[in-house]
């Protein structure tokens, strides 16, 4: 039978494999060629291709699995499966006979993906310094070039939901909600959080994430703290997961994600289980109170309340709304959400053996459903939870919001040799003359005092200084960063890791601004993520070439927009809608580099509308944003988030009035999260937080935004 279920999960990883579109060059998997080894350990069952078996290391002080590769290999990923999630946990290589760290990893995602740099011998170790055991179910290895499909590179639970589906275990997201998620979250690009009451055990966490990512879910799902059991009566369940522990999760839920659509499960539990039943209970007392600062007040504090537009449950007395789950998805080549529900639901390797099948048809249909509460009217139409909703309806046509006519980009007309004035206060008086416009005449000034959270540069064309700013009652650290400029001389753009090949390599920004001598350094629009994944690319110009112009429509409903930042040769900037140019008009106006993320935030000094409107980008996370205030003088500002005690990170209006109140003209919303990262002289300056409070790295990148080159910046450093 195990051979069976393993043959029904071997199809569906080649049908994921199918739809890879061709690649130069493929990355290979090299795990089964490795050696591992572990102290007291044997390690075949930690790469033996089965999630319903795990591996565990021997109880001691930092545990580790090491792994060696053939010879002449270089392997430029790990795949890491957990089965536990260790409380610390680092990649190290050898370097001389000695350890040293690589890579430090996240409590975030039981499967990670960590790229390696081409090493041939290195370990991954718990580390949380007492005695304790690694469990693993599964890793693999991988040389350079494209990731199979099914190799997963997860991304933050999405901060504001459009669609909440919330389950009683792994599996139920596609047996009873059939092609949802795929339609949803896949083809729509809407912002769909599902969220489980348990995982039930380490083999169905894993496979429920194997699931999810082949119905083309990227952001992680929210997985529950209640163990699982079975039961009949919703007063059983209720002894099992405790009503008002059960209560605060879900409330929690609507609260944090805020969600515009909800739906759960049938109230009569489907086939009458009772953790079904109570997914409705619990869900439906939320959605009605969720609002009412008083009920679970803790919540509410902490989040805000929160009034759900629609709630819908499986089933129901009356079955309102017929879902379409057989229309071909473009987004997943063609297959419909029925099929990739289907599909999905082979990597449960663990309930093959049940009766439970995929289906829209019979009496437990996964395309009925009931809606039980709506603030925007009853469903007409039908076929569609969005419906009635401004912005994720797409049969409400929305005033769009006026774009303005693009402003041509003037010459420059300042006179030969005139340069922006370094207005800014130095951190000491100056130890060389300064010219009439602030900059010295000759030579470097570095000054970093991290403690006090200055950074100061100048040279004859550039002077920068960066603040670390701290408002201990917001909780919130920020940096603001001031470059002035010779734009004759220097210019603030892309720093490309590796020229011949832009797109490949990945690498710590820190890296970049240290091999590149970089003075000031930022993180881009981090377009990289974008391809390959089921979503539009937006406009990409790197060094006046067109790497990418696929483009969505203008103020779109996703997060991010797409919007762009023009930088162009002559030191002035542009911000435009997504679709407002084409890359030929760029080219044509003197861009350089063009940046897609969004929204912008200052168009010709004045505020983008279009921010307040939003229902993304309200939360306090980590997020960063870049302006120009004039031809030469630039503005960056970068927020730290999810640090316990030092930062709990803006919202995107927020940093909109920042940029506004330094000044710039023109102004857009980069990469936050653990994307956002500031250097200076080749070291990174600010923290990247996580979701429990800790430190972590920040996301690998192909290049930064920088300006300034100093050989006070040694590339070879440690």
């Amino acid at each position: 039978m195990k051979g069976k279920l393993w043959a029904i999960a071997l199809l569906a990883l080649a049908l994921c494999a199918c739809a890879l579109s061709a690649s130069a060059q493929e990355a290979r998997d090299i795990t089964n060629e490795c050696v591992f080894t572990s102290p007291g350990r044997k390690t075949a069952s930690v790469h033996d291709g089965a999630y319903t078996s795990y591996w565990n290391s021997d109880t001691r002080s930092r545990p580790y699995l090491e792994i060696t590769t053939p010879e002449g290999v270089q392997a430029q990923y790990l795949y890491i499966c957990f089965a536990n999630m260790p409380e610390k946990w680092t990649v190290e290589q050898e370097v001389d006979g000695e350890w040293q760290p690589l890579y430090t990893g996240t409590t975030d995602y039981y499967h990670a993906l960590v790229e390696l740099g081409g090493k041939t011998h290195f370990r991954l170790r718990d580390d949380c310094g007492y005695r304790t055991t690694l469990k693993i179910n599964e890793v693999y290895v991988f040389t350079e070039g494209d990731l199979p499909d099914w190799v997963q590179r997860w991304e933050p639970t999405c901060e504001k939901a459009d669609l909440l589906l919330l389950v009683a275990h792994p599996d139920d997201e596609l047996i009873w909600f059939g092609g949802t998620i795929a339609t949803y979250a896949a083809e729509r690009g809407l912002n769909v959080v599902v969220a489980y009451m348990t995982d039930s055990n380490t083999t169905r966490r894993s496979e429920l994430l194997n699931g999810l990512w082949h119905m083309g879910l990227r952001n992680y799902p929210v997985i529950g703290p209640f163990y699982d059991g079975y039961s009949f009566k919703l007063a059983d369940a209720y002894e099992k997961w405790p009503k008002t522990r059960a209560r605060t999760f879900v409330m929690e839920l609507l609260r944090k994600y805020k969600p515009e659509v909800v739906l759960t499960h049938d109230v009569g539990g489907e086939y009458g289980h009772g953790a079904h039943k109570l997914c409705a209970d619990v869900m439906q007392y939320c959605v009605e109170n969720a609002s009412d600062a008083s009920v679970l007040p803790d919540s509410a504090k902490e989040y805000g309340t929160w009034d759900v537009k629609k709630f819908y449950v499986h089933l129901g007395e009356e079955s309102t709304t017929e879902m379409n789950w057989r229309v071909p998805l473009a987004s997943m080549g063609g297959k419909t959400g029925l099929q990739l529900a289907q599909e999905a639901y082979t990597f449960h390797v663990t309930q093959q053996n049940t009766e439970y099948v995929v289906t829209d048809e019979g009496e437990y249909s996964n395309a009925r459903f009931t809606l039980m509460r709506s603030l925007v009217g009853e469903d007409v139409r039908g076929g569609d939870f969005m419906e009635n909703l401004p912005g994720l309806d797409p049969n409400i046509v929305l005033t769009p919001t006026p774009v303005p006519t693009p402003t041509p980009t003037p010459a420059p007309t300042r006179a030969p040799g005139e340069i922006v004035r370094a207005d800014v206060e130095w951190p000491e008086t100056p130890p060389m003359p300064l010219d009439a416009h602030g900059y010295p005449t000759e030579g470097e000034y570095v000054f970093a005092d991290e403690e006090a959270g200055l950074w100061f540069y100048a040279s004859p064309s550039l002077v920068v200084r960066v603040d670390r700013i701290f408002d201990e009652d917001a909780v919130l650290t920020w940096y603001e960063a001031h470059i002035f400029c010779d734009t004759d001389r220097e210019r603030f753009g892309i720093v490309l890791y590796n020229e011949e090949e832009p797109r490949k390599k990945h690498v710590q920004a820190e890296l970049i601004a240290k091999e590149k001598q970089v003075v000031f350094g930022m993180n881009t629009d981090y377009y990289s993520y974008r391809v390959g994944r089921k979503t539009i690319t937006g406009m990409v110009i790197r060094g006046g070439e067109v790497f990418f112009d696929r483009v969505p429509e203008a103020n779109r409903h996703q997060f991010p927009n797409l919007d762009t930042l023009a930088l162009y040769g002559d030191g002035t900037w542009g911000v435009y809608h997504s679709d407002e140019r084409t890359a030929e008009e760029y080219l044509a106006d003197g861009a350089i580099d063009v940046l897609s993320f969004g929204p912008y935030l200052v168009r010709d000094g004045e505020a983008n509308e279009f921010v307040d409107q939003m229902t993304n980008g309200k939360t306090e996370q980590p997020r960063c944003a870049v302006g120009m205030i004039e031809q030469g003088h630039y503005f960056a500002l970068l927020a730290e988030g999810r640090i316990r005690n030092i930062s709990v990170g803006v919202s995107v209006p927020w940093l909109q009035q920042k940029m506004l109140e330094a000044g710039c003209q023109q102004a857009l919303n980069l990469d936050g999260g653990q994307t956002a990262v500031m250097t200076f002289m080749g070291k990174q300056i600010t923290r990247i937080g996580k979701y429990n409070g800790g430190k972590t790295s920040p996301r690998t990148t192909t290049e930064i935004l920088g300006i300034g080159r100093s050989d006070q910046i040694n590339p070879t450093a440690e």
